[in-house]
């Protein structure tokens, strides 16, 4: 369709900028792709911006002396939109090179069609369905293999939808057939609002329960974990490692905890330093609950019994395990379990012995912090190599965080595809113009006015910056954050009126 016209500017046309003005009764918008034959081939552009102009009004003292202008002039008929583009490459028979010759004022530009928009932005058609492009009916389908395998960042302020499109991924990569190829996903769940999953939901919503486990606890097994091991969950020198070691390994084969372990260290002839730090050190990771003789996680669905697995035993592919953190409120314990879970797995892979893995990683700034201490947050060590070893064994991690500029920019930089949503903060917009490839400024700006549902998509997974609307999710949304329908559930819940609350999750869902 014919939405312009190539003019001449004091900037271009130029192979990296040229402007066009827009037809009467046609409609461009800002961040909207268009098309126009070259000498190269077909030009595509992104509208970075869209002027209007009247040459009556551009005089400031003609403007501010003649009350009547209109009266006086058809000043209607100058008005005139311009559309300022930016080209993105050239389709030259089967490929897309760089622009290095401009339009000619006067070429026709039009609307790009939606085969040539997929394939220009190299979507595929067995990818994952986020959304569609803004401004275009082109569904968002990103490469399994080129979304996750070289790590994924979604970044956005509080609010802004990043939970949802989330669970958006989850929803795509629960969904996949064995042709087209499944990962096993798990995802540290930090306030439980993906719990939901992994129960059947009311019947207008996709039932995703069959290929998803909450885990609610976890106990660590002591006798699997060597001396140097230990020392990554605690404070421990070289010397009462060394001393450690020598007493793990007379008890190796036998089964025993921490407290075991203390008595065990209490017994034996160890400098009465070293014995005092290390029984001080055992009993105080004995004190977390955490730990115990036997490797045991236990996953609980509403209205049946707990049941107990191997972690090795829960990670299947196109299956997901939601670690539910929500009930512990202490960041020490939150971090060892994470710790824990995130070693094993990362080891399991390393050797084979599971599937393919995504990890989801809420509130990841917590985990991965820039500027820490391993003792104050032990989790960042093992994210770190993840970030930059997990891509060749196939160990992918999806960063998801309101904070960019807290992140760890080791972790940050390795995260080759980001989806950024709206973001305010000018640090977070410094932070992520400085790691993101492909962000210009006039890009940092309209992150600071994107709708909730709205996102940018940007590096390996996409040839060129597109920005989206994230889809509807099918899945049930177990933890409603309405005010309302919360309200009303408490009140009925306490007179016991399941008529009142049956009624406003009809209302509200």
């Amino acid at each position: 369709m014919d939405i312009g016209k190539v003019i001449s500017t004091q900037n271009g046309p130029s192979p990296s900028f040229f402007a066009f003005v827009i037809s009467k009764s046609k409609r461009v918008s800002k961040d909207q792709f268009v098309r126009v034959n070259t000498e190269e081939g077909l030009m595509i552009a992104m509208v970075e911006n869209v002027i209007k102009t009247n040459r009556y009004y551009a005089n400031p003292e003609t403007v501010v002396e003649s009350d009547n202008l209109e009266q006086l002039f058809q000043v209607d008929e100058w008005e005139f939109l311009v559309a300022e583009a930016i080209p993105l490459g050239v389709i030259s028979g089967n490929l897309t090179v760089r622009p290095t010759i401009p339009p000619s004022p006067g070429d026709v530009v039009e609307v790009v069609s939606e085969d040539v928009l997929s394939n220009f932005l190299g979507f595929n058609n067995t990818g994952l369905n986020i959304g569609d492009v803004i401004h275009h009916n082109v569904p968002v389908l990103l490469g399994l293999g080129k979304t996750f395998q070289k790590h994924l960042a979604i970044l956005a302020m509080s609010g802004a939808g990043k939970s949802y499109l989330t669970s958006v991924l989850i929803e795509e990569v629960l969904s996949r057939s064995k042709k087209d190829g499944r990962v096993a996903s798990v995802i540290f769940d930090v306030h439980g609002e993906y719990a939901g999953f992994a129960e059947k939901p009311p019947k207008k919503f996709k039932n995703f329960s069959d290929k998803v486990n909450s885990v609610i606890k976890i106990k660590i097994p002591v006798p699997e974990l060597s001396a140097r091991e230990i020392s990554v969950f605690t404070t421990l020198t070289h010397v009462q490692i060394a001393e450690l070691d020598k007493i793990i390994r007379e008890l190796n084969g036998q089964i025993y905890d921490f407290k075991d372990l203390v008595s065990e260290v209490s017994s034996r002839s160890v400098p009465p330093k070293t014995k005092a730090a290390l029984v001080r050190w055992l009993n105080g990771l004995h004190a977390t609950g955490l730990f115990s003789s036997t490797e045991d996680l236990i996953t609980k669905r509403p209205g049946e019994k707990e049941e107990h697995h191997k972690l090795i035993d829960l990670i299947k592919p196109g299956y997901m395990t939601v670690f539910d953190l929500s009930e512990n409120i202490q960041k020490r314990v939150r971090d060892l379990i994470v710790l824990w879970l995130s070693r094993e797995l990362f080891k399991l892979r390393r050797f084979e012995k599971i599937p393919p893995l995504v990890m989801f990683v809420e509130e990841a700034h917590n985990f991965i912090p820039e500027g820490a201490s391993q003792a104050d947050t032990p989790t960042l060590g093992i994210f770190q190599t993840i970030a930059r070893e997990g891509r060749k064994f196939l160990c992918s991690l999806v960063i998801i965080s309101q904070r960019p500029i807290k992140l760890s920019t080791t972790v940050l930089s390795q995260c080759n595809t980001h989806i950024i949503m709206r973001i305010t903060n000018p640090y977070d917009l410094n932070h992520i113009g400085q790691s993101s490839e492909g962000v210009t400024n006039n890009t940092l700006k309209s992150l600071t006015s994107l709708q909730v549902g709205e996102a940018l998509v940007v590096g390996e997974a996409v040839r060129y910056p597109v920005f989206l609307k994230v889809r509807e999710r099918v899945s049930w949304e177990k933890k409603s954050s309405n005010m309302e329908l919360q309200a009303i559930e408490f009140e009925a819940k306490s007179i016991k009126d399941e008529k009142i609350i049956n009624d406003a999750k009809d209302a509200f869902l």
